[in-house]
């Protein structure tokens, strides 16, 4: 939160100074700016979002499997998991029905995320590091 807060002050404050060393710049020339920087922000979030649309789908016996758009696949086994194969990034997420979600990325790397807040980053069977939360 007070990242995102900071970011908003560092933006407004570079926005002050380009005032202030700039006196020809004025208010409306900025907001035009802002327009079209949030123009293209929202063309590039339609293109993200168009990508996961879903293409098709093929239902079997107990399992829902979704296409879509960007070639990620995303399953649902009834009362097992869910998963998803991101097609842009190759990283395969499961998410079971105890709330532990497993990532693989296509290193090899295994993160994996426990319903208690605790974090294990698996390289191998052996290399492992659990990380615990911090309750405060």
């Amino acid at each position: 939160m007070q990242e995102i807060l900071k970011s908003k002050i560092d933006y407004i404050n570079k926005i002050m100074n380009k005032i202030e060393t700039n006196k020809r710049t004025s208010l409306v020339d900025i907001l035009r700016e802002e327009i079209d920087n949030l123009k293209k922000l929202n063309a590039e979030y339609k293109s993200v979002l168009d990508g996961k649309k879903v293409v098709h789908k093929e239902v079997e016996n107990n399992k829902v499997r979704y296409f879509l758009k960007d070639g990620s696949t995303y399953v649902i086994k009834k009362n097992k998991y869910k998963y998803l194969y991101d097609n842009n990034t190759k990283v395969v997420t499961y998410e079971f029905e105890n709330g532990q979600i497993e990532r693989t990325l296509p290193c090899g790397i295994k993160e994996i995320r426990y319903p208690d807040g605790s974090i294990t980053i698996r390289s191998d069977d052996k290399d492992y590091e659990v990380i615990k939360p911090t309750i405060k």
